[in-house]
Order: C-alpha cells, then sequence, then structure tokens
C-alpha cells in the first residue's frame, strides 16, 4: 500500500474572544485574502484552518453582530504578520477586545454634527443613558491576550478598523 501526500499542511490558528471579562460568540474570523470566515462560538472560541503554505498571514477580527443594523457599529481587529511555528498551529490564548468609547449626553451635544453621525445612543428601556462614540476607542491602549498595555497600534476611524502587528503581542501570556 502506497500513501501520496500533497505536501500541503493546514495552519491552524485557534483562541477564545472576550469583551469586557465576558466571552464574546458571533464574532466573524478570517486570513485576509481568503474566502473562508469563521464564528465564535458561544463561549467565544474559534479555530480557523487554511490549507495554503503561508509565511505569516493577516488574521481579521470582524466583531459586527447584526447584518441589518449600520454598519459602522462594527470594529474589526487586524493582527498583521502572524507566524506560525513548525507544527503550523499557533494558539492566541485569551483575547480582549477593544471597545468604543461610551460618552455622557453633554458630551455629544459638543460634538459636530459629522461627529454626531458617528455615534449611536444607548438606551435602558426608554431612557437615554449617553452614546457609543465610533471616532474613538474606550481606551488609549490595547490589552488583546497581554497583560501590558500595548500603546502601538493603528485605529482607523473612517473604516473602524485597529491593527497591530504580531511581534507586539506574539510573546504575551
Amino acid at each position: 500500500m502506497v500513501l501520496a501526500f500533497n505536501g500541503i499542511i493546514n495552519a491552524q490558528i485557534t483562541g477564545q474572544l472576550f469583551q469586557y471579562e465576558s466571552e464574546f460568540p458571533m464574532a466573524k474570523i478570517s486570513i485576509k485574502g481568503k474566502n473562508k470566515i469563521i464564528e465564535s462560538d458561544f463561549n467565544g472560541n474559534f479555530s480557523i484552518e487554511t490549507d495554503e503554505e503561508l509565511k505569516s498571514l493577516d488574521l481579521i477580527i470582524d466583531l459586527n453582530h447584526s447584518s441589518s443594523e449600520n454598519s459602522l457599529k462594527t470594529l474589526k481587529i487586524i493582527i498583521k504578520s502572524l507566524k506560525l511555528d513548525k507544527k503550523r498551529k499557533l494558539n492566541l490564548g485569551k483575547i480582549e477586545l477593544p471597545t468604543f468609547e461610551n460618552i455622557e449626553i453633554t458630551e455629544f451635544e459638543k460634538l459636530t454634527k459629522s461627529e454626531k453621525k458617528e455615534c449611536f445612543p444607548i438606551y435602558c428601556w426608554t431612557e437615554l443613558l449617553g452614546y457609543i462614540n465610533t471616532n474613538q476607542l474606550e481606551n488609549e491602549y490595547l490589552t488583546l491576550n497581554c497583560k501590558k498595555k500595548i500603546r502601538d497600534f493603528n485605529y482607523n476611524s473612517k473604516l473602524k478598523t485597529v491593527t497591530v502587528e504580531w511581534e507586539l503581542i506574539k510573546d504575551c501570556e
């Protein structure tokens, strides 16, 4: 019996997503340039594979829960230039996701008309509590899978995208 292998080894990236220390389900996970999209499960866990031989890849985490809501409410995190070990596996561990800034009603009233278009109301029943400002992140740093604060990242407020280099977070616990 002769077995033939095509030499392609699956690459697998796993992790668990959190926001405000709670599991984050239904985030869309993909690899830049590939068509495969998976969702994190009810506990925030995800596992994505690719059959392609990649020396490095960009992982995209899309936090948009709703297809009918305004797309400006979504936030994407791109981890650039991930490098896999010889086993072609990478566990990112627990990833604390960034959030948009919450602002008070009085802060909202001071914004320009165009800035107000980037904000969405927060209600408790019928009472207006404040706004989500998608022009800013809640913090000036990320934690992702690190205990330390990551300040070297880019937030594009037009595209609602956070980009961070894998080299900055690869040695985090």
